[in-house]
């Protein structure tokens, strides 16, 4: 059976096939596709209970390779796939979720100009992923790694005819570009060191990286902080972390089920799994792992922060993504990886919840976006109302929605400690991002479904049952998905073990801290009551002043302008580029490199021009010019005599 495993990444690629030359109708297209993704699924799933299946001991991993890729001198690299507990939920994740998206995306597209070619995107984009989690070699990692990267490209700027989309998609391209040339330095240098990419050579011998020493940017360091280091840059651009996470945001202006799988189960994720799946290096490098960890922490506070001053539906939802995958990035840097690799599962099931919820809302009241423009919604789309709100308790965290084991694991680590130490001033934050998510979480679900619609230009209904059905699916997951490593249990903690032992990185499972718990959803009762209070229970215009602005000032100011990162971007490094790339090409490619390449032209034809004079024809000419001759060379031989 195991012998399966090409088949879950073949399938949605022949789903991209058939689709590209077989098909012209978008419904017929998005069933192919859907299929195709299902398909996927299901062979994972059987290779998942296979695995789960085996003896404790023997649950390590399946190797399997198809072919040899890259046979040049020291480079040997095959064409092969890891299948292991990580790989396994990351697969479930991926393809379960990715079905989901792809069938509410058939409702979703109906009116679409290009639905075809979204469904292609959509199967290539599953495809590249799971190469990525698959892969059990680092170059084949990175094959996957910028197919997600183009994929995501393709979807954003899938509206193309729209400014928004097109400056969206270019600005997460060069973005994630930019880490992804860390990520490449990182696996020059492991190829340097081991002289193989293949995960079989480097884990084992990982330990040796803490030894070897470099000359680094400032001055000599170890060459696993140097790699981590590169590896941290891949993740920033990757996952959206500081200071690589402004793309994100912009990415909304992809149509909606793309952004669900953007932000739920493939692009974003990536990051947070190399980081999981490189523990082995991450370990031999406290001071890397710490960076990690202050990272995450500050752009899942930043990141909340500025969710709440956001009017779109689909932003707030991506800031909330950015604030998300920063308690992710915390975790894998505490070395907390299952308590990483859990609130990923999590959230992907929760997170991809949202944003179709937010999508059924947009398609229900005619693209409309604005908040302020919505209100009363949950008579008008009930089933829509309750599945946002299972997903909206579970991100909250409250119990016993799936959000609390997980989030509640990542504090609990911080607290509790891991072989780095404890982090108890990172675990502070992150109690209070927690809250914070709670408000705007609610206040979101104020503004959009409590009061009375503020503007009654349309006429919202609810979707159809195409759209409504993976909503109530992923409600259900929503709720239960806590169970797979619910306190006292642990079966995600017993099922990665194996996985760990490689880095030497199992530790007791974390017992749950009940005082903790408390604080945590206290906090976040309390921050959603605020929001209710401040939001749900009066009646506003469609044009009214958000209430915090009077009472936050400058601060919610800056809430509103993203703490006016674009605005520092945009002085610091893209003017500047600007205004280089323009003297070059105004100034030093017309004098310079075509005045170099036409002088000589004109040089030549000059001189061919002057030639031409001395071709008279006549006899009289030619011998004029033969005598010069004779003159010029007597004369230079006269002269070196003479010296």
């Amino acid at each position: 059976m195991f012998t399966l495993i090409p088949a879950i990444i073949v399938l949605p690629l022949l789903g991209a096939l058939i689709n590209t030359f077989l098909i012209r109708d978008g419904r017929r297209a998005g069933m192919v596709a859907s299929l195709a993704c299902g398909a996927a699924f299901v062979v994972g799933l059987a290779a998942f209970a296979l695995l789960a299946g085996l003896p404790h001991e023997e649950q390590t991993h399946i190797d399997l390779t198809l072919w040899q890729w890259i046979d040049a001198g020291p480079l040997d690299v095959p064409f092969g796939f890891l299948f292991d507990p990580l790989s396994a939920v990351m697969v479930l994740l991926i393809t379960g979720v990715g079905s989901l998206i792809h069938v509410f995306s058939i409702g979703y597209m109906a009116h679409d100009a290009r639905p075809v070619r979204y469904f292609v995107y959509l199967n290539l984009f599953v495809a590249a992923m799971l190469i990525l989690v698959l892969a059990n070699n680092y170059l084949l990692l990175f094959l996957g790694w910028e197919g997600v990267g183009l994929c995501s490209y393709l979807l954003i700027g899938h509206s193309f005819e729209r400014k928004e989309a097109r400056y969206a998609s270019m600005k997460a391209f060069v973005m994630n570009r930019i880490g992804d040339f860390g990520l490449m330095l990182a696996l020059l240098a492991l190829f340097q060191h081991f002289g193989s990419l293949n995960y079989g050579v480097i884990f084992p011998r990982a330990a040796e990286l803490a030894g070897q020493q470099i000359n680094w940017v400032l001055g000599p360091t170890a060459l696993a902080s140097a790699i981590a280091f590169c590896m941290l840059i891949g993740v920033s651009g990757k996952s959206a972390q500081i200071p690589l996470w402004t793309w994100l945001p912009d990415a909304m202006a992809g149509p909606t089920p793309a952004s669900a799988l953007i932000h739920a189960a493939t692009m974003v994720t990536s990051g947070v799994y190399l980081i999981v799946r490189s523990h082995s290096i991450f370990l031999q490098t406290q001071a890397i792992s710490n960076l990690t960890v202050y990272v995450g922490v500050a752009t899942a506070f930043v990141a909340a922060s500025i969710a709440i001053g956001q009017y779109d539906i689909k932003r707030v939802l991506a800031f909330s993504t950015v604030s998300q995958l920063g308690f992710m990035v915390a975790a894998a840097g505490m070395g907390a990886y299952t308590a990483a690799i859990f609130h990923l599962l999590t959230h992907g099931v929760f997170k991809a919840l949202l944003f179709l919820g937010a999508g059924s809302v947009i398609h229900g009241a005619h693209d409309v976006q604005d908040m302020r423009r919505m209100g009363g919604l949950r008579s008008a789309m009930p089933t829509t109302f309750l599945t946002y709100m299972a997903g909206t308790l579970a991100l909250s965290g409250i119990p016993i929605w799936a959000g609390f084991f997980s989030k509640d694991e990542i504090i609990g680590s911080a607290f509790h400690g891991t072989r780095f130490g404890t982090y108890p001033v990172s675990g502070t934050i992150l109690i209070i991002t927690a809250a914070l998510t709670a408000f705007y979480m609610a206040r979101q679900v104020s503004l959009v479904f409590l009061g009375q619609q503020r503007d009654t230009s349309y006429h919202a209904h609810e979707s159809e049952p195409i759209m409504t059905i993976p909503l109530w699916i992923l409600a259900v997951g929503s709720t239960i998905a806590g169970i797979i490593n619910f306190p006292g249990l642990h079966f995600l903690d017993h099922f990665l073990e194996p996985v760990f032992e490689v880095g030497h990185a199992v530790q007791e499972p974390l017992e749950f801290n009940i005082p903790l718990a408390i604080i945590t959803v206290v906090l976040a009762l309390a921050a959603g009551w605020v929001a209710y209070q401040v939001y749900g229970k009066r009646q506003w215009k469609k044009t009214f002043r958000d209430p915090l602005a009077r009472y936050l000032g400058v601060f919610f100011e800056g809430f509103e302008q993203r703490w006016y990162a674009d605005d520092v971007y945009d002085t610091m490094v893209v003017r500047p580029f600007k205004a280089t790339a323009s003297f070059l090409s105004r100034i030093l490619d017309p004098l310079g490199i075509d005045g170099l390449v036409n002088g000589a032209a004109w040089l030549v034809g000059f001189g061919g021009r002057g030639l031409r004079r001395a071709q008279t024809g006549y006899v009289r000419s030619y011998t004029l010019v033969f005598f010069l001759g004779v003159i010029a060379v007597l004369g230079y031989f006269g002269f070196a005599t003479v010296r």
